[in-house]
């Protein structure tokens, strides 16, 4: 076995390439979930080392001023970010006691996943591949 060093931002930049392939071929939504969300993960928190929010904080800020708005209380940012991460996390992670049927929209939890995942890639590099590129003209016109 040989043991390399790799960057993290190379690894989930690859994972996120992988991703989008898998999407464009329309198949296997839960490991594109998976692949994305983990990207996301690893921009999001190279986003926040260097001192700027990430799509998950946008979309926490967001989602809690718009239910501030509509209810005229405050919601629990964290509770936003359980619904963002649901089934990231649920494709994820199942223990003992769980059930073992989830039900999710897996093209749209794959789409909003690899939304969140090129935003916070275009946010690092300010540039997007030519597979972010077709992906955000496909899902984004009509």
């Amino acid at each position: 076995m040989t043991i390399r060093a790799y960057y993290v931002e190379d690894l989930a930049h690859q994972q996120l390439e992988t991703a989008l392939r898998l999407f464009n071929e329309g198949q296997d939504f839960a490991s594109v979930v998976t692949l994305a969300g983990a990207a996301d993960e690893i921009f999001g928190k190279l986003l926040i080392l260097a001192g700027h929010d990430n799509a998950l904080e946008e979309l926490k800020k967001a989602v809690a001023k718009i239910h501030l708005h509509l209810y005229g209380e405050p919601i629990d940012p964290q509770e936003i970010a359980d619904r963002a991460n649901r089934a990231k996390n649920r494709l994820k992670h199942w223990d003992k006691g769980q059930p073992e049927i989830i039900q999710l929209d897996l093209a749209q939890e794959a789409k909003d996943m690899l939304f969140r995942a090129t935003d916070n890639y275009w946010a690092l590099r300010e540039k997007l591949t030519p597979a972010m590129e077709q992906f955000q003209r496909e899902t984004l016109t009509p």
